[in-house]
């Protein structure tokens, strides 16, 4: 998402990284009849990303920026979002920004790097991690400022560690923040895109913070959306079963700490799993390593774990998979994972 300097007086933008196209490689298990999920994925435009500055910005408990009565658009990660704050009460929302909740005043620059998309795993460690890593010298020298959700995650406080800030603050439930000056990062990549450069500088970061470097461990993980409460496998005994004859062991990322996952993935040379959040931990393997998603069949939208193996040098294998429910939607829909087909795809992986 870009912005115009003319939206805003009193704003200046730095530039951090320049426009660039980046190429990413096919499965290395691709079925020619599944070549149209992955071609519009092979090569992205990557927009410059720049470091704004903006003066007299309110932030609400949710996260959303308003400068003069305006929502302004930093505070979504596509255009649709924004579209859709406009549908719900925006009157109400400017009513509690101006009016009902308590205002606290931050006389001092703060920094800004999220967005109403951030709150997932998946987006916090491949979308605001990268913004934080491009500009955590400045960040260790002010107040970073997050909405009030972020506090109650764990992965969100563990991997701020990594990066050394200093001051972490969160906006109470209850409260809207004015800010005299906000510096806020634009995306480094579109979500579910990458700079690769950077995405391996976040990666390394936060290993060389856990430190995890343990030579010559080769795990092979699965881990369960059994406990999810959508996008889960539907035949799951019959897809362990298979992962048996394969030493895979099952984990499930609820009864891990984040460092805990970070140490555990870094030792795993082979990560299976559906469709979700779990597959974020990719970001552990060192390069070299093999991911196996299973997704549904007729999804091409998204593609940001294929997106993203790519982007950190990993190998990536996929199994398309009917839903539980005909005509299921791939972003709700259970998957059956066809038994053979695993086994067969597995021995690709894992070169057995």
């Amino acid at each position: 998402m870009s912005t115009s300097r003319a939206k805003y007086d009193a704003l200046t933008a730095t530039d951090l990284c320049p426009q660039i196209t980046v190429t990413r490689q096919l499965p290395a298990n691709l079925r020619e009849a599944d070549l149209e999920l992955f071609s519009h994925e092979l090569g992205t435009t990557i927009p410059p990303t720049q470091l704004l500055r903006v003066d007299n910005v309110r932030i609400t408990a949710e996260g959303i920026l308003i400068r003069g009565g305006k929502i302004l658009p930093e505070s979504f990660a596509f255009p649709y979002l924004r579209d859709q704050w406009k549908m719900r009460s925006v009157l109400k929302l400017l009513g509690q920004s101006y009016l009902l909740n308590k205002v606290r005043a931050i006389p001092e620059e703060v920094v800004w790097i999220t967005d109403a998309w951030s709150t997932g795993y998946f987006h916090w460690l491949g979308d605001v991690l990268p913004k934080l890593f491009l500009i955590s010298d400045l960040a260790r020298e002010r107040i970073l400022l997050l909405p009030h959700a972020y506090a109650n995650f764990d992965f969100v406080r563990a991997s701020l560690k990594a990066f050394d800030v200093q001051n972490v603050q969160f906006i109470s439930a209850d409260e809207v923040v004015r800010c005299q000056t906000v510096l806020l990062p634009t995306p480094v990549a579109p979500s579910g895109h990458f700079r690769d450069d950077i995405i391996k500088g976040v990666r390394r970061q936060l290993l060389e913070h856990v430190g995890s470097d343990l030579p010559g461990i080769e795990r092979r993980v699965y881990i369960s959306r059994a406990r999810a409460p959508k996008r889960k496998i539907a035949n799951e005994a019959d897809v362990r079963a298979v992962l048996q004859k394969f030493d895979f062991e099952t984990i499930y990322a609820e009864d891990l700490t984040f460092e805990d996952q970070v140490r555990l993935l870094s030792q795993a040379r082979y990560l299976v799993s559906n469709h979700g959040a779990g597959l974020t931990n990719m970001l552990f393997l060192k390069s070299g390593g093999s991911v196996l998603e299973l997704r549904h069949h007729t999804d091409r939208i998204n593609n940001c774990y294929f997106i993203f193996a790519s982007a950190l040098d990993l190998k990536y294998f996929y199994q398309a998979c009917e839903p539980s429910h005909p005509g299921e939607d791939p972003h709700t829909a259970d998957l059956i994972v066809d038994p053979g087909v695993f086994e067969k795809n597995l021995s690709l992986v894992t070169g057995e």
